[in-house]
């Protein structure tokens, strides 16, 4: 029971901490941008407001499903160029996570031993590998699911960035992409081709 609760915590730890990484890098970019071009626009909330990028339905995707996606921070983007560098930073973020993750598991960085839990260690080398664990399996969730073409996703963001008549048809399917992509998540198969994957890539 304690080890099934330490997971669901570490779970939801690491599906907030990609959120807020995904969706802060992009805001910082965006920032960025808007300085090199001389846009000194004030927003009402912060980028740095974290809680923000933490989506409830996310973290409860994350511990359902090994799914997560974050809120974005709702920006008037404009120029298609930007669309475009800011879908690409969101999924170069998540490759970053993903592949970082696969080459702590594979070479046994802090003890951890492929994608088995440690049996009869410590809270700490169990919190350790769990950590790892997760960021891995949600990070390629995430990966996976910001490939849907859904409007505030990555791949709007690159849709938008490159035609605006791509997007519009996009948000007037929005229902059913985002129908698909929960029946997606719920029968598992997300979740069944991320174990499959890691499974591969670590042992």
């Amino acid at each position: 029971m304690k080890e099934l609760l330490l997971e669901c915590v570490i779970c939801l730890c690491v599906a907030a901490f990609l959120m807020v990484m995904h969706e802060l890098a992009k805001s910082i970019v965006y920032m960025l941008i808007q300085r090199v071009k001389g846009n000194k626009r004030r927003y009402t909330h912060s980028i740095w407001a974290l809680q923000r990028y933490i989506d409830p339905v996310g973290l409860l995707l994350a511990v359902a499903g090994s799914v997560t996606f974050s809120k974005p921070f709702m920006f008037r983007i404009q120029e298609k160029k930007t669309n475009r560098i800011l879908g690409f930073i969101g999924f170069l973020v998540l490759i970053v996570c993903f592949v970082s993750s696969v080459l702590a598991l594979h070479f046994h960085v802090l003890g951890v031993s492929g994608l088995e839990t440690l049996q009869g260690h410590g809270f700490v080398a169990k919190a350790a590998v769990l950590t790892i664990q997760y960021i891995a399996i949600l990070s390629f969730g995430m990966i996976v699911a910001n490939l849907f073409p859904v409007s505030t996703f990555d791949m709007g963001l690159i849709i938008a960035g490159f035609s605006a008549q791509k997007y519009l048809n996009i948000i007037k399917m929005d229902a059913i992409i985002k129908t698909i992509f929960i029946i997606t998540v719920i029968i598992g198969l997300i979740q069944y081709g991320g174990y499959r994957l890691l499974d591969v890539l670590v042992g």
